[in-house]
């Protein structure tokens, strides 16, 4: 009875040791120093703190610069671990269910701005507390070609 009642007693102090937490590469995100804005280019969110995973991201995009960005409906969320970004995982599933979730097909043109959702229940993540940042990418519309991410953090409590 002594080992039923210690083997319990490890079980729960183990499970209320065990903290939530969401799905990421092994490795940390090769782009640790990401901004909210580069080269003319911003992304900001409608709320940067939300009390449960959200179904939905309201952003906005904007274009200062002289020249057009294309970009799609893809992004990705990155949570920040002991001072590290990492990015959340998901399944591939999701590009076979949306086709439009790819890296291009619209135009951010110069000097304009666009409101985007962005639907994290496609995704199929739950986020748990934590920090996180959403990331976005834009490829230049002239030659030499170049990609431009750039990202907004947020809290989830």
């Amino acid at each position: 009875m002594k080992k039923i009642s210690m083997f319990l007693f490890v079980l729960v102090l183990a499970a209320c040791h065990n903290e939530a937490s969401v799905t990421t590469l092994t490795d940390p995100s090769p782009d640790q120093e990401l901004h909210s804005s580069e080269a003319g280019l911003s992304l900001s969110l409608a709320e940067d703190t939300y009390d449960k995973s959200p179904s939905v991201i309201e952003t906005t995009i904007k274009n200062e610069s002289q020249q057009n960005y294309g970009f799609g409906e893809y992004y990705h969320i990155e949570v920040n671990k002991n001072g590290k970004w990492y990015i959340v995982t998901h399944s591939d599933a999701v590009f076979l269910k949306n086709k439009q979730f790819n890296d291009s097909g619209q135009l951010l043109l110069a000097g304009s701005e666009m409101q985007l959702t962005f639907f994290l229940n496609q995704l199929g993540v739950t986020l748990v507390p934590g920090e996180y940042r959403l990331v976005k990418t834009f490829l230049s519309q002239n030659e030499p070609f170049f990609e431009i991410a750039v990202a907004f953090p947020f809290t989830l409590e």
